[in-house]
This record gives structure tokens, C-alpha cells and sequence, in this order.
């Protein structure tokens, strides 16, 4: 669409030797710290339901994709176009159920036949048997705990010796075991805590603000003494 093909001559304007003197000298490794940034004020309006900053926040993590890929074309090594062909492409080889004769109940249903895809993808690919060594260095901890915990049956766990010796690794430990439950119940453990402290929130901030008022009608009566 058109509203794109002017995005794209907007970034390649913002790279050219006469363009923007920040943009045109970063690289893959230079913004990616951004990105976790732009991932993570798209998910604070995510909780907030403020659909207009969602909007925005959308934008600037489209912003990214679409510097990663004029980086990427630079170099010789793909554009944005392989970037769309490739998820294109994707899509429908994990979704036979919409685009092809396979037959599911349920969403369960689903969820199977996108990780058997995945997996024989993956085949033809240079990945560890160890699957600690292929979960990315910058995935939170909670993210984590849940690969683990799909890795590694209660067998395996069991068999640990020692116990934590830390108070640190004793809640350490509490948490994996709380991972271990959201698992167990279908629960994404990284939004169940994103949820629940939205909740929190939202039942605190009335108390926290009678408690700023107490505190600057104290301060305007110490005043006027």
C-alpha cells in the first residue's frame, strides 16, 4: 500500500549519506537496547487499554523493523520485502488447518500443529539439543522459567541434589515452582504478573492519593501556623 512504500522511502531518506545524522549511523547492535524499550511502553499501554498510545507505540516498534531491514539491505544481506515474504510464508506453513486440508477441534488443537511445524523447521537448522542454549540472552526471567519448565520434567527436577542456600535462591526456587503451576494451568506467567499488578494498582492508587492530600493539607496547616 502506499501509506507503506512512503514509510520505506522515509527510513532509506533518514540512512542516505545526507540524511539524519543519528539515524544514519546506527546499527543492529546500537538500537536494540530501543527496542526492548519501545516492546515495553507498547506493553504498559497494552495494560492501560489506552488504545491511542497502543497506536503509537505500535509505530515506533514498526520503526525498528523497518530500520533493522534498510540496515540489512545496506549489507547485502536481505530488505523488507524478505522480511514480509518470509513471515507470509510462515504463517501459512503453521496454519495448514486455515490455508490447507488439516482439521482441529480446538485451540489446543492448534498449538500442536504449530509447534510440530516449528519443530521440523527447526531440523534444518543449527540449533543445540540443550535448550537453555537457544532461548535468547535478553528474554526475561519469568520467560525463562516457563521454557524450563516445559523442558524439564518433574523427574528431571527431582532428581537435583542440594537445596537453595540463599534466600535469594529460595525464592528463586518458590517462583520457578509458581512458573511451574501457570504452565500447568495454560497461564502466560508474564502476563498473569503484568495483570495482576495492573489490578493492584488500580486498587491502591485511591489510597495513595488520600495519602498525598494528607500529606499537602499537613504542609499547607504547618504553613499558615
Amino acid at each position: 500500500m502506499q501509506e507503506m512504500q512512503n514509510l520505506l522511502k522515509i527510513i532509506e531518506k533518514l540512512r542516505a549519506p545526507d540524511g539524519c545524522p543519528w539515524d544514519k549511523i546506527q546499527t543492529h547492535d546500537s538500537i536494540r537496547g530501543h527496542l526492548l524499550e519501545e516492546a515495553a511502553e507498547f506493553l504498559d499501554a497494552v495494560d492501560a487499554k489506552n488504545y491511542p498510545n497502543m497506536c503509537e507505540e505500535l509505530g515506533d516498534l514498526l520503526m525498528h523493523i523497518l530500520l533493522h531491514s534498510q540496515m540489512a539491505k545496506e549489507q547485502g544481506n536481505f530488505d523488507f520485502s524478505d522480511v514480509v515474504k518470509e513471515l507470509s510464508s510462515k504463517l501459512v506453513r503453521r496454519h495448514p488447518h486455515v490455508f490447507g486440508q488439516a482439521k482441529v477441534n480446538n485451540a489446543d488443537d492448534v498449538v500442536k500443529i504449530w509447534s510440530d511445524v516449528k519443530s521440523t523447521e527447526k531440523k534444518s537448522r543449527p540449533k543445540s539439543e540443550n535448550f537453555w542454549e537457544n532461548l535468547p540472552r535478553e528474554l526475561s526471567a519469568l520467560r525463562k522459567a516457563r521454557d524450563a519448565a516445559k523442558h524439564l520434567s518433574d523427574e528431571t527436577l527431582s532428581q537435583i541434589e542440594g537445596e537453595p542456600q540463599s534466600d535469594e535462591m529460595r525464592c528463586g526456587k518458590e517462583l520457578f515452582d509458581a512458573v511451574k503451576k501457570c504452565r500447568a494451568l495454560g497461564v502466560e506467567p508474564e502476563g498473569a504478573l503484568r495483570d495482576y499488578l495492573v489490578f493492584l494498582r488500580k486498587k491502591t492508587d485511591a489510597e495513595f492519593a488520600k495519602s498525598l492530600e494528607k500529606k499537602s493539607a499537613k504542609t499547607r496547616d504547618d504553613c499558615a501556623k
